[in-house]
């Protein structure tokens, strides 16, 4: 069994068995001739490829004939053509001159501030790769799915995806692609999971084996266990429950509160790319955002002014409501983000400076509080504190504005956090998110994949209660996070015994947990 992580590009779960889109290796065996035979065999793999796209074009509608229209018009392009022209001339091969020009065009889009224009930058790539592939003599043999199958690339190209039978798919997963490429788009119009930035090598590993995309929480299983597969059954028979139900589910409009009447609240979930997730759980009853997940940023190190976009996008979607945002995100429910390679990366800091900078600028526009993993005590809170501080200090040097008040909070992901959860609060803490999930592991030292455990647990609802009194005692807010399917039946005893009355969850099981919830006593 393997598991990688990447982010969600289009949510759902689904199992089957997966088929790799391959675009080769090119280079291979060039002979280079003179500067007018390559410059004739690059005009003449013009006219080819164009011949192609423009039969492609006639089979394509809406959004995929303008995609193709775009890779005409590039390769009628005067400056482009221009660029190649020149390299020719100086010695290259008409091959290598299409390469050159290739990175030279993706990354001039790929440096718009823009997301959409940005994403144009595979469609350079595309209508290129079919000019090398010519000039090579590479067969542009398209893949024939015979049975329904998840498709793999290390990149997924707008012509891999014209040709298919796309009853044929049943989700996607890519190494590189974003959430606003043309295949997570396209994977969102046919409703189907993609999963995107899983990371070299992936789709190779994942090739003719069996696999499953969790496109609710951006994650490839290849070769799943039995207990994986049993999760899955239950994810999707609970998308498909949610799907079921109307659009106004009579569920949402009731009063959030116990067979007792004691009131109760309940939060959504989201990641950095999707903030239609957050629209969608607000939709479902939630009354804020209680977690955003924000792995990307770390792993791939997204500059400042990137982050801070993508957090008032998210704001904006939360429309007025809480918001928080997990920072030092590299995936701390896989006890990733303290690792020697996190670590390095951080350079002996606990935080990552250009997020805490883009979270303090961003708390101006939106109800934002951000929310720090894997503080064991409150020696680890204040160092965390100080730096910062230090971004306080160089925002203000810089002359930009921020929030100055932001909300900090505190995951309570492992039980020295939960025990240690008044001198925390005491040091500044401003809010608790307990990730019921982590510390269930972490207090009874299981691996992800043991099953059978609960949250329900003695230590665990003494270690809650914990965090919960010391809250309440300084009138701070408290709640859960983390609640997958399999918490559910854990969350009762989590209500009564262990006193919490806030709830967040992905927004798929907002209307079971608060049916659940709406079915039990709260007091003992």
């Amino acid at each position: 069994m393997y598991q990688f992580r990447g982010i969600t590009a289009s949510g759902g779960v689904v199992v089957g068995p997966v088929a790799q889109i391959d675009h080769g290796t090119t280079g291979l065996h060039r002979i280079v001739g003179d500067p007018f035979r390559e410059r004739a065999l690059y005009e003449a793999a013009i006219v080819l490829a164009k011949d192609e796209l423009r039969r492609l074009q006639q089979h394509a509608r809406g959004q995929d004939a303008d995609i193709l229209t775009f890779q005409i018009a590039l390769l009628e392009d005067e400056s482009f053509t221009n660029e190649i022209g020149d390299y020719i001339a100086a010695g290259a091969g008409s091959a290598a001159a299409v390469e050159r020009a290739e990175q030279i065009f993706t990354g001039r889009l790929q440096n718009v501030d823009n997301d959409y224009i940005r994403e144009r930058s595979v469609d350079v790539c595309d209508a290129c790769r079919r000019v090398v592939n010519i000039l090579d003599g590479r067969p542009r043999r398209h893949l024939h799915l015979t049975k329904p199958c998840i498709l793999v690339a290390d990149q997924f190209f707008p012509s891999d995806l014209f040709t298919l039978d796309r009853r044929m798919i049943l989700g996607l997963a890519s190494e590189k692609d974003s959430a606003t490429s043309h295949a997570a788009i396209l994977a969102r119009s046919m409703g189907v999971p993609a999963v995107a930035q899983l990371g070299e090598g992936v789709a190779n590993l994942a090739a003719d084996h069996r696999a499953i995309v969790d496109g609710e929480r951006g994650v490839l299983v290849v070769e799943p266990t039995a207990s994986h597969l049993a999760e899955a059954d239950r994810k999707r028979a609970f998308l498909r429950r949610q799907k079921e139900q109307h659009k106004e589910n009579p569920v949402v409009a009731m009063p959030s509160v116990t067979t007792d009447g004691v009131p109760f609240k309940l939060f959504t979930t989201g990641t950095l790319t999707t903030p239609s997730d957050i629209t969608e759980g607000l939709r479902g009853g939630a009354e804020g955002v209680g977690l955003v997940r924000t792995e990307s940023v770390i792993l791939e190190e997204v500059s400042e002014q990137q982050q801070y976009e993508r957090y008032v996008q998210l704001l904006a979607a939360a429309e007025g409501t809480p918001l928080a945002i997990r920072a030092v995100d590299s995936g701390a429910d896989d006890d990733a983000p303290w690792s020697r390679e996190i670590k390095g990366r951080l350079d002996g800091a606990m935080l990552c400076r250009p997020q805490i900078l883009a979270l303090l600028r961003a708390g101006t526009e939106g109800d934002l509080r951000v929310l720090l993993p894997m503080i064991p005590d409150a020696d680890a809170w204040r160092a965390c504190m100080a730096e910062v501080e230090d971004c306080k200090a160089e925002l203000t040097a810089r002359g930009v504005s921020f929030r100055k008040d932001l909300p900090f909070g505190c995951v309570v992901d492992i039980p020295s956090a939960a025990l240690m959860a008044e001198e925390i609060l005491e040091n500044g803490a401003m809010f608790f998110a307990i990730d019921v999930d982590d510390l269930t592991r972490y207090t009874c030292g299981l691996s992800r994949n043991d099953e059978g455990y609960r949250a329900d647990t003695t230590a665990v609802l003494r270690l809650v209660s914990c965090v919960v009194r010391a809250a309440e005692a300084r009138d701070v807010p408290v709640y859960l996070n983390g609640i997958t399917t399999a918490e559910l039946p854990a969350i009762p005893a989590l209500l009564r015994k262990g006193g919490v009355r806030r709830f967040c969850t992905e927004k798929a099981l907002l209307i079971p947990l608060k049916t659940t919830l709406m079915t039990v006593r709260a007091e003992e």
